[in-house]
């Protein structure tokens, strides 16, 4: 059995190699769109195997479906609609809906 210094150990080297692949993604999607579908993947089973969650803001940059790294304007589809952001990916044409969170204001008035 794994102690749990080192489980927290090998969770962090997961967390830190899941956000260098989702990095590289980025870097690489203009050249390779297939290389950065790849990175998503490894990133994935990474996550998977160590079960550790991928972070929100990288989750909501592949599509959950097809597994394609996600680029508003490129492979995605990016709208608003009835207080959420809808996500259309072109490749499977599956949609992913997230709630617009607006900001509340100070109820004193003050900034």
């Amino acid at each position: 059995m794994v102690q749990r210094s080192v489980a927290s150990e090998i969770q962090r080297i997961a967390r830190e190699r899941i956000r260098i692949l989702f990095q590289r993604a980025d870097e690489m999607f203009h050249q390779n769109p297939a290389l950065s579908d790849r990175y998503v993947g490894l990133a994935r089973r990474i996550a998977m195997r160590h079960r550790v969650r991928i972070p929100r803001e990288l989750r909501r940059r592949f599509c959950r479906y097809c597994q394609a790294f996600l680029v508003p304007g490129i492979n995605t589809r990016v709208r608003i609609h009835r207080k959420k952001v809808v996500v259309t990916c072109l490749r499977c044409r599956k949609q992913r809906r997230y709630q617009v969170v607006s900001r509340r204001e100070n109820p004193s008035g003050k900034p």
